[in-house]
């Protein structure tokens, strides 16, 4: 039985990341915003928001919502939830956005990209006054990646030389998930150089290009284009081994550097085990719980509005050339 929750929850939006992803809202783990509110003992979703009357009738059936309207600023109004989550496409966030932090929203669960325009992102600094923003960006809420984080930290896999990612559909909506990823792991990129021609949609185009780390790290972003599948893949490369992370970092196969069965001069690197799955269901749950402990203790979420603008930022700068 859940506990009386303390908090109350609101979606704008109700796509597949706010709540379809999820077949079943009793099914034990969650990849939506919708799931993740159900599952923390802290939350409530009271009301939802969509301006399609049918999307809101069947998101409002699902997930056991009354509170059911077409207008947000309403919404907000009226209900006053002490968390909001923007699952709009992202043209429209910034107005979503600055509409919950002027009405005083306490805490803010913003998908990502935070804004495809990088002037409106920048805009988003100047009225949070303070509050919790976290940014869906949600391999940072993946505790198998935190800890091969930490080993990469620890220097437990060498000195990481070479980074390769494929990935499919827009730099912004797509690409920037990994631009956030190698940011995580190693900080800043000190420089950027575009090495393909755009392609695709002019708004959000896909490209290849080059990040550089001031330690030498080379990270080369490849576009695939025209699939009929979705493919998210980081091929990383150290002195000492090798870390793959497939699947949208549903699974890590590392391979260690062992002597060469045949030609014992030489040492090669092996996989001894198969992919592991990451810990990659519920990240949503984890953000949500982590804006409670935020709205309860204070401090800020594993990824800040200013994570979410950094990783627009580069874009902006990968596709001005």
């Amino acid at each position: 039985m859940k506990s009386k929750p303390i908090y109350r929850a609101a979606i704008i939006g109700c796509g597949a990341v706010a709540g379809g992803y999820d077949l079943d809202p009793d099914m034990g783990w969650t990849v939506t915003h919708a799931g993740g509110y159900h599952l923390c003992p802290k939350t409530e979703l009271l009301a939802v928001c969509d301006i399609v009357p049918e999307a809101l009738s069947v998101f409002g059936k699902k997930w056991g919502v009354k509170h059911l309207y077409k207008d947000y600023e309403d919404m907000l109004r009226q209900e006053r939830p002490d968390i909001v989550s923007i699952c709009l496409p992202s043209e429209y966030h910034f107005d979503a956005y600055r509409c919950a932090c002027q009405i005083g929203i306490p805490g803010i669960y913003l998908e990502k990209p935070v804004s495809p325009n990088l002037e409106e992102a920048l805009a988003m600094r100047n009225v949070r006054h303070g509050r919790p923003v976290a940014v869906n960006y949600f391999r940072r809420w993946n505790p198998t990646l935190k800890k091969l984080k930490d080993e990469f930290d620890d220097g437990q896999y060498g000195n990481p030389l070479r980074v390769t990612v494929h990935y499919v559909k827009g730099l912004i909506s797509n690409g920037s998930h990994f631009i956030d990823l190698l940011r995580w792991f190693w900080g800043e990129p000190i420089g950027i150089r575009r090495i393909g021609n755009l392609a695709g949609l002019q708004r959000d185009p896909g490209v290849d290009f080059e990040l550089v780390w001031a330690n030498g790290l080379t990270a080369t972003f490849l576009h695939i284009s025209d699939s009929s599948y979705v493919c998210h893949e980081i091929d990383i490369f150290t002195d000492q081994a090798r870390v793959t992370i497939g699947q949208r970092g549903q699974t890590i196969c590392s391979y260690k550097s062992i002597e060469e069965p045949y030609f014992r001069q030489f040492r090669i690197l092996s996989c001894e085990e198969p992919p592991n799955e990451t810990e990659w269901r519920n990240c949503s749950l984890r953000a949500i719980e982590e804006i409670v402990k935020c709205l309860d203790d204070g401090g800020e979420p594993s990824c800040t509005l200013e994570d979410g603008i950094k990783a627009i930022e580069l874009c902006d700068q990968v596709i001005s050339g």
